[in-house]
């Protein structure tokens, strides 16, 4: 996961680095309003982008240190060399980007797009494996990676908040040998219901399970000892009410495994959307590092 200690020392250091005073300092308005028509951004934009990563304007005493931190605008040169760089063709780097619900429209400086290329060139098996593994529940791709940007969001409202599904990863292992939830004790079983409810919590979403149309409770179904008759089915929505994911539940869910797998499934994709989040962090505070040296 995150060096977050790293992370922590590079956002308080970097007022230092850019060598402003402490307190009341910004970039003169005339010059800042010149760079901003040249980027084609208005002062609300740049503000939401420097919140974005934590960095307020107060921290930049001229536009040329502010300009180091933001990153050098795409151009068609500097994009074609991000591609040969990475060893894309603009087919491969788009279908990346969709994968992972992106878009380079979204994008105004090379640096953040390079960062999120790493991120993605380096992801994208696992995410792919994940999408499979979600897939048979029925969850769609185009549904995996809405649900994959929802936690960014979250991650990004509430900093290192999904950083916990690492350590709930971990206790999820003692139940990876577990063939029949419904034969757990109840203390395990109550442990297992403990780490799903608090995934759920973390993961700021809200989880409704119905057979033939009539709701049951999570732990209604790990005490299934054999399928329910009918139809199973689950939703996800976000805690403002909008539906992130459809999805059935096969009868095997209740036969195997796959309940615990799955299970760790659903962590996974958690996780990776708390290390993209991390992951852009710590590239722009190390971009800003490097450039004023």
């Amino acid at each position: 996961m995150v060096r977050i200690k790293v992370l922590l020392v590079l956002m308080l250091s970097l007022p230092f680095l850019l060598n402003v005073p402490s307190a009341n300092a910004a970039p003169p308005e005339t010059e800042l309003n010149q760079y901003l028509a040249e980027i084609g951004w208005t002062k609300q934009e740049l503000l939401d982008y420097l919140s974005y990563y934590e960095i307020p304007l107060d921290d930049f005493n001229t536009v040329e240190d502010l300009k180091d931190v933001m990153g050098t605008p795409i151009n068609a040169q500097n994009f074609q060399e991000l591609l040969t760089k990475y060893g894309l063709t603009d087919k491969e780097f788009a279908d990346l980007m969709d994968h992972f619900g992106d878009n380079v429209n979204d994008y105004k400086f090379i640096e953040d797009l390079d960062a999120s290329l790493e991120f993605y060139v380096n992801n994208d098996e696992y995410m792919a494996e994940v999408e499979n593994a979600l897939g048979e529940f029925g969850i769609t791709e185009t549904e995996a990676e809405r649900f994959f940007n929802y936690l960014a969001e979250v991650e990004e409202k509430n900093k290192d908040q999904l950083d916990q599904i690492a350590t709930n990863d971990t206790l999820w292992e003692k139940f990876l040998t577990v063939e029949d939830p419904s034969q757990l004790s109840d203390e395990d079983l109550n442990e297992m219901l403990q780490i799903l409810e608090q995934t759920i919590a973390l993961y700021e979403i809200k989880m409704n399970f119905k057979v033939n149309g009539q709701p049951v409770t999570f732990k209604d179904l790990l005490k299934m000892e054999e399928p329910p008759k009918g139809n199973l089915s689950g939703s996800v929505y976000s805690t403002s009410g909008e539906l992130l994911i459809d999805f059935t539940i096969p009868q095997q869910f209740f036969e195997s495994l796959d309940v615990v797998d799955n299970g760790e499934d659903w962590l996974h994709l958690g996780e990776i959307s708390d290390d993209y989040v991390d992951h852009l962090h710590e590239e722009k505070y190390e971009q800003g590092r490097k450039n004023l040296k």
